[in-house]
């Protein structure tokens, strides 16, 4: 109850709106300049990736005390792999191309299985509905179509990764309200 009590508490609320804002920011500029502005995207992404996950990873371990393990571990996760996503993307634009499309990819795997995750755990308490489900499950498909089957040029696969990305980043500013919403309805019930 304890992760699902501060996750839809006026301030996980926010973070998580603003989590996703910047995720959709950053799918719609991998749908816009993609091409001859790649490399500079890349090293914006590197900055989108590496200064909020840190942020989120201090948070994370300065608020969450008595957290059940599993939550904390793949937000931990997610959080290191963006860091280091970050770090790579602002370091080694050009030479990074090449694995932008399978980082990004497991990237978005992950998030899409904590989406899950989220919608799951807090079923019971939220009363979510099941088509919920569908966009972190369309996504993890796209993420592991992307892995085993990338597609040909990359600025394609930053289109297609840019689209789920802002995807995944709306789907996440939806769970998160809806989910304060009833959180909140539930609480006021008992």
């Amino acid at each position: 109850m304890c992760f699902v009590s501060y996750t839809y508490s006026f301030k996980g609320m926010v973070n998580g709106v603003i989590r996703g804002l910047v995720v959709v920011l950053v799918g719609i500029l991998l749908v816009t300049m993609n091409g001859s502005a790649l490399p500079v995207l890349v090293r914006l992404l590197g900055v989108v990736f590496f200064l909020p996950a840190l942020v989120s990873l201090v948070n994370l371990y300065t608020t969450r005390k008595g957290a059940p393990l599993f939550p904390l571990f793949m937000m931990s996760v997610i959080n290191f792999g963006s860091i280091i996503l970050g770090a790579c993307l602002m370091l080694f634009p050009v030479a990074f191309l090449e694995l932008f499309v399978i980082l990004l990819a497991l990237l978005l795997l992950c998030f899409s299985f904590f989406q899950l995750y989220v919608v799951l755990a807090a079923y019971r308490t939220v009363r979510y509905r099941l088509g919920m489900l569908s966009v972190p499950l369309l996504l993890a498909f796209v993420a592991v179509v992307m892995l085993f089957n990338p597609f040909g040029t990359i600025s394609t696969a930053s289109i297609v990764l840019g689209i789920c990305i802002a995807l995944s980043g709306l789907s996440d500013i939806v769970i998160t309200i809806s989910g304060h919403r009833r959180a909140a309805s539930a609480l006021q019930k008992k």
